[in-house]
């Protein structure tokens, strides 16, 4: 039995996320948050498109960014897959890109990904 989470992508304010995960195992924050919290430290959020930009960190997008994501997670059968935007697991990951910063909500926790790596369940 594993310890099961969520990771949702937002648009701006929106309520439903563009995209929803879910990690089988591992959800702790000192796994899966800090994993995800190192695949956004660096990144940003543009409108517009360019394959040099991509290479250097950059997403057109949140729906862009959240392929990028799975496209780097998932290199094996099992472990992650898409999930609805109304599934909960015992940890939630919230992502959204507000001020050109990402916030990650998940259970008490809300902030950075440098905050999110410091904090301590």
């Amino acid at each position: 039995m594993g310890t099961r989470s969520t990771i949702k992508f937002y648009d701006w304010d929106d309520e439903t996320p563009v995209a929803s995960v879910y990690q089988q195992w591992d959800g702790y924050i000192s796994v899966v948050g800090h994993d995800l919290a190192n695949f956004l430290k660096g990144k940003k959020i543009i409108n517009g498109i360019s394959r040099q930009k991509m290479q250097e960190g950059y997403a057109n997008g949140m729906s862009c960014l959240a392929a990028q994501f799975i496209a780097e997670k998932k290199t094996e059968i099992g472990s992650l897959y898409m999930t609805t935007p109304h599934d909960m697991q015992e940890y939630n990951y919230e992502v959204r890109y507000v001020d050109d910063e990402f916030n990650i909500k998940v259970n008490d926790f809300s902030g950075t990904p440098d905050e999110l790596l410091k904090y301590k369940e």
